[in-house]
């Protein structure tokens, strides 16, 4: 019997800690299943058109920036709609049931979706290099194929959920764009046709200008009158009420004067169709036909304005290393899981010991 032997007879307390330190290296460095890890590293790309300027007015979806697009990317490969994905496809949750390792496998094929996409997590890492740009995707698998499979359907599904998302906003954008010139051409088309429709029932094509030939008339028969009324005037001074010229010239303003009443009562009148109440009408329609325009034209240069955001939100996911087809196990970290395990039990004893002692000391 060894020295060594009797020592931890009378030492169970260390040699429990030597058989867990045995048990764990026996582990890590002969039981513990080999897992692959395949790497890609991906950024997010605005795509970069050349459109024609137009008027500048306030976008109706705000773009979205680069680092948001990658973070929506990580997310998006982490949840559960991914997962769901991959194991349709690759069989994962049988890949990850399958290893004889029970401390790092699936305990089962039957157990429930949130624990199955906890371990997927615990097996996929995805990070963010904020001084590159760069996302750095890991998958986690017991073969290099099954490894190199998994990075590779999570970039494929990536870039399609990128473009997916951003063509959907663009689709909304537009849409919405589209919706509104639709509706103020047909607001303008009403506006219109009830301008045609009044100038039609009035026989006027613009009561305005019919006003002011009217106006014109009325300002030449007064010019007109006064000249009568003038020569009246002079006449009376030498001739007879009966004289045959002055008489003429009293039948020309009496004349004139019928003309005149006929002329401002096509102006004002109180009731029927003045043209000062038709103006007033026309006015307002034409007015009303102008809003509809301008309504239209600022709709047509929103849509244009969407469809030029529309094309600045397309991204693109560029892979700048494609998945790689690992060789080698890089997981687990044998003699660093090794080395943990072991200092942490001698740590971890000497601190339980010490507290006995500490114990036995105040007991004597």
């Amino acid at each position: 019997m060894t020295a060594l032997t009797v020592y931890l007879k009378r030492n169970r307390f260390w040699g429990t800690v030597l058989i867990f330190a045995i048990a764990s290296t026996v582990y890590w460095n002969l039981l513990a299943a080999r897992r692959y890890v395949s790497e890609a590293h991906v950024v997010v790309d605005q795509v970069q058109t050349t459109v024609a300027p137009v008027l500048e007015v306030p976008s109706l979806v705000p773009t979205t920036s680069a680092p948001r697009d990658v973070l929506l990317l990580r997310d998006y490969i982490l949840s559960a709609d991914m997962l769901a994905k991959l194991d349709a496809k690759l069989g994962l949750r049988e890949h990850y049931t399958g290893s004889y390792d029970p401390f790092s496998r699936l305990l089962y094929k039957g157990i429930s979706f949130e624990w199955f996409l906890r371990h997927y997590r615990n097996r996929v890492s995805v990070e963010y290099d904020e001084h590159a740009g760069v996302l750095v995707i890991q998958a986690q698998a017991y073969t290099p194929a099954m490894a190199h499979g998994i990075a590779h359907m999570m970039v494929e599904e990536g870039e399609r959920f990128i473009n997916g998302l951003a063509q959907a906003i663009a689709r909304e954008q537009i849409g919405f764009a589209m919706k509104e010139v639709a509706d103020a051409a047909k607001r303008l088309a009403q506006a219109r046709q009830a301008l045609i429709a009044f100038q039609t029932k009035h026989g006027l094509v613009s009561p305005t200008g019919t006003i002011g030939e009217i106006s014109a008339v009325i300002a030449r028969l007064e010019g007109e009158r006064s000249d009568l009324s003038a020569r009246r005037g002079a006449l009376e001074a030498y001739l007879m009420p009966t004289a045959s010229d002055l008489v003429q010239i009293n039948e020309q303003i009496q004349a004139i004067d019928r003309e005149l009443h006929t002329q401002r009562a096509r102006l004002a009148a109180t009731g029927g169709k003045a043209l000062n109440r038709v103006a007033d009408e026309y006015d307002r329609l034409s007015i009303e036909a102008g809003f509809q325009q301008a309504v239209y034209q600022t709709a047509i240069t929103a849509l244009e304005r969407a469809r030029l955001d529309a094309t600045r939100l397309q991204r693109k996911v560029s892979v700048l290393q494609t998945p790689t087809l690992p060789q080698y196990s890089m997981e687990p970290g044998r003699l660093y899981n090794t080395a943990v395990f072991v200092l942490g039990a001698l740590f971890i004893a000497g601190i339980l010991h010490l507290l006995l002692a500490v114990i036995r000391e105040h007991r004597d």
